[in-house]
């Protein structure tokens, strides 16, 4: 299905529930009532091309494609992410260490391999939040100043120990979701179910969840944003080498 901006919004959510979680880090609140996803959009100021883009990009894989999003300005895709940032950060991790506490307390006191998932997902928060902090510090401000620098070619440059960093990042970034899968590993290969086999249910299912969303999110940095700022780098790099 391909999502238009005269289709009911509640229309595209039953269709695809992962799309809710696209709608929120717009900034889109429920209750859509019979409107369009045109009249969402222009009821709380969110360019509808631009959320068609994305939703669509989600929804089929085989619709993302970063040259379309060119027409964009790349403030809209940045602040995008940082808005799934905060989901991340401020409710889906928390959540699933909530639910490994809960866990802890249905098994066996002497069951070492709990020990050993707090310990996992802990190290875990810590290298997302490093990996958070790095993009919203240093990545995405970078960013900024070199679309500034390609649009505006009077305004102040980048320092040197700055350029082609988008490469450096690129080249050294964690694959994260990687760890969320052997997470998953952990869980059902290790750990005994609890007295309420819903709790391990539960959390499996929301791990599982934030790994897919995860992916979409690495998706779109990788096949859209760093292309983006790759080719305004190769622009400033070109305009350079002709002076």
């Amino acid at each position: 299905m391909h999502i238009t901006g005269d289709m009911k919004m509640v229309d595209v959510v039953q269709h695809d529930i992962q799309l809710l979680a696209v709608i929120q880090r717009f900034e889109i609140p429920l209750g859509f009532r019979e409107k369009t996803v045109k009249e969402v959009c222009d009821g709380h100021e969110v360019n509808v091309d631009f959320f068609l883009h994305i939703a669509n990009s989600f929804h089929d894989k085989e619709f993302l494609d970063w040259q379309k999003f060119k027409t964009f300005p790349i403030e809209w895709i940045i602040r995008y992410l940082k808005n799934a940032h905060r989901c991340y950060i401020d409710y889906r991790i928390p959540e699933i260490e909530r639910q490994i506490q809960n866990f802890e307390k249905q098994v066996d006191i002497n069951e070492k391999n709990i020990d050993l998932l707090l310990n996992f997902f802990r190290k875990y928060i810590t290298e997302f939040n490093a990996h958070i902090e790095q993009e919203e510090k240093n990545v995405f401000p970078y960013i900024i100043r070199l679309n500034q620098l390609v649009n505006e070619p009077t305004s102040e440059g980048i320092d040197t120990s700055d350029e082609f960093f988008i490469k450096q990042y690129h080249e050294e970034h964690n694959n994260i979701e990687e760890t969320l899968f052997d997470l998953k590993s952990i869980l059902l290969k290790y750990l005994p179910p609890p007295v309420n086999n819903c709790l391990y249910n539960n959390l499996i299912y929301d791990i599982f969840r934030l790994e897919r969303d995860l992916l979409d999110h690495a998706e779109l940095e990788e096949n859209v944003l760093y292309p983006l700022v790759k080719e305004m780098e190769d622009i400033l790099m070109s305009n350079r080498s002709s002076k």
